[in-house]
């Protein structure tokens, strides 16, 4: 259904939720979808309807239970995207989470809210939750920000007599960025900030390097094997496994990117030196905010600083272009504390209620955790041993 939005709420409102459950209807969301994503100001793509709909495309397991509440107009003022499936711990209990939960990273992951419809839709969506019992046995948000949305749909949960617990917390590193590149250069410390520019002078007079940027879909598509080759080998080099490589997980990229790119949402860096790409990142343009995804390095050009130097590019780039925020998303990695001393986090939440599904869930996801932690504590002990 496309409606016609109005901007502002009439005095007299009212919502109505429905569920959106077949693949075909999910589709057909898109216009009104894009049309509320860009009436509540949001700067996160992992809500974006080409990012959580190419997701489905490529991992659906379950079966799709998206909530999305109309006003009296028919406009599109909330969406929530949920998906129901059976999990293997928790006794194999029914599941209810956000799409993209899983496999890709997403961060951030929340309701979708018109702010003039807030009030109303997220007790709407509350309502179809607790009305829909024989559905799903729990609900588990996870990596979901800790926004005034999740906040007052976890209220809502519990007035209706729900447990909440939380489960997991993620760091996501970010930099709220000053009008102008020297100024935030200034904020960081001398050994950085020297490094930084003697590097990349180093690397320009030496090795005639440039850093360039491509966001159309036939570069960004071109320029995409560049990036997967060299995380694989900074990776492998490293001994260590990626999520970014592993089975469907560059093919659901490369889709997304196709539709996120239509839109001029998508930032491919790459440094080149010597005639070769030698360190590259991948990362959104969302609002205000640029999204810092993933990235990789040749390992023959380490010595020269080449992660360093493009981050700083990335860093001014987004400065110019007028964003306001660069964020590193989930990850507590050094490499971000150098940049930025801000950080927040995202939160896994679960909710379940009294029925006997529910709480035999709580019980084995709770026995699941117990297991998970002492194998870690006996792993730590060997590798100390060896």
């Amino acid at each position: 259904m496309i409606a016609t939005c109005m901007v502002a709420a009439p005095v007299t409102r009212r919502v109505q939720g429905s569920w959106v459950t077949s693949a075909a209807d999910f589709l057909r969301l898109e216009t009104d979808w894009t049309g509320l994503f860009e009436r509540a100001g949001e700067d996160n793509i992992f809500l974006t309807f080409a990012w959580l709909s190419t997701w489905w495309k490529h991992f659906a397991k379950g079966e799709l239970a998206i909530i999305t509440v109309r006003n009296e107009n028919g406009c599109l003022v909330a969406v929530a995207p949920f998906y129901i499936f059976r999990t293997r711990s928790g006794l194999g209990a029914r599941r209810l989470g956000f799409l993209a939960d899983d496999h890709v990273g997403s961060d951030y992951l929340d309701i979708l809210a018109d702010p003039a419809y807030l009030d109303l839709a997220i007790p709407e969506i509350a309502q179809h939750l607790v009305a829909t019992p024989r559905r799903w046995d729990y609900m588990e948000l996870s990596d979901t920000a800790e926004s005034p949305i999740a906040a007052a749909l976890s209220a809502e949960l519990t007035i209706h007599g729900f447990r909440r617990d939380e489960a997991t917390r993620r760091v996501c590193h970010y930099i709220s960025l000053p009008p102008d590149f020297d100024t935030y250069l200034s904020t960081l410390s001398t050994s950085l900030r020297c490094n930084y520019r003697r590097r990349w002078r180093q690397l320009q007079r030496d090795h005639q390097a440039t850093c360039v940027t491509v966001s159309t879909s036939a570069e960004v598509e071109r320029h995409f094997p560049s990036l997967l080759a060299l995380h694989r080998m900074r990776f492998v080099q490293r001994a260590e496994d990626s999520a970014f490589l592993a089975p469907g997980v560059p093919e659901f990229h490369v889709d997304a990117m196709r539709a996120l790119a239509a839109q001029g949402a998508v930032r491919l860096l790459l440094l080149q030196a010597a005639g070769e790409t030698v360190s590259a990142i991948y990362g959104f343009a969302a609002g205000r905010t640029f999204q810092f995804y993933q990235c990789g390095m040749h390992t023959d050009w380490l010595r020269h600083g080449v992660g360093q130097i493009l981050i700083g590019n990335a860093i001014e780039q987004a400065i110019a272009a007028g964003h306001t925020t660069f964020d590193f998303l989930r990850g507590d990695e050094s490499y971000k504390t150098q940049w930025t001393g801000q950080s927040r986090s995202t939160v896994t939440l679960r909710f379940f209620d009294r029925r006997p599904a529910s709480v035999m869930a709580r019980v084995g996801l709770k026995a699941s955790a117990t297991v998970r932690a002492a194998a870690r504590r006996v792993r730590a002990r060997l590798q100390a041993r060896h």
